[in-house]
């Protein structure tokens, strides 16, 4: 059997992510894996293939090739790959381990886990199983998913459009004060 081939990506935020390079690095240590993780601020680990960006297509291309993606709990990095037929395993970034500024990354991807949409591997033995486990991607799966990522595009587009036609007309709903107010105090 050939080396599980792994594409990682911490995404472009300015805060470095070392626990994500520690895991991949240590999931290689403990499976065989052929690894290139884009590392953005973090930086590099020895005995791991990194590269700091990589251009957003060359990116979308090598997890097309991936047998497992793993990735920062971006919404544009987690999108690009279910597109590219993936099940991502996401590390959230942690703010209390100074990852980044709040912890809107580990909201979001537990609710995409709750609805079967990433793994969210908790702890690293956690990480390192779900490496172990993976597959190549279906091609039919794929082919699904990507109809399924352009049509929500296209849903989105038209509603968009819909709403900038309405507000230019003059017939954009009017909404409460409260639902106006941007910043809210709390007692």
């Amino acid at each position: 059997m050939s080396a599980i081939r792994l594409v990682g990506s911490v995404g472009t935020d300015h805060h470095p992510f070392p626990r994500f390079l520690e895991w991949v690095a240590a999931a290689a240590q403990q499976t065989d894996i052929d690894a290139l993780v884009q590392r953005g601020a973090t930086a590099p680990l020895a005995g791991l293939d990194t590269v700091d960006y990589m251009p957003a297509e060359e990116l979308f291309d090598r997890m097309q090739a991936a047998d497992v993606v793993v990735c920062h709990g971006g919404p544009g990095t987690i999108s690009a790959a279910i597109r590219c037929g993936h099940v991502p395993i996401v590390i959230a970034r942690d703010p209390s381990l100074g990852e980044h500024v709040d912890d809107h990354q580990q909201r979001y991807t537990r609710m995409l886990h709750d609805s079967g949409t990433v793994e969210l591997p908790s702890t690293l033995d956690e990480f390192v199983a779900l490496v172990r486990t993976a597959r190549p991607r279906d091609a039919v799966a794929i082919a699904s998913n990507a109809e399924a990522a352009a049509a929500d595009i296209a849903r989105s587009a038209l509603h968009f459009g819909e709403l900038v036609d309405a507000l230019l007309a003059g017939r954009a709903p009017r909404r409460r004060w409260r639902d106006r107010v941007l910043i809210r105090r709390v007692p």
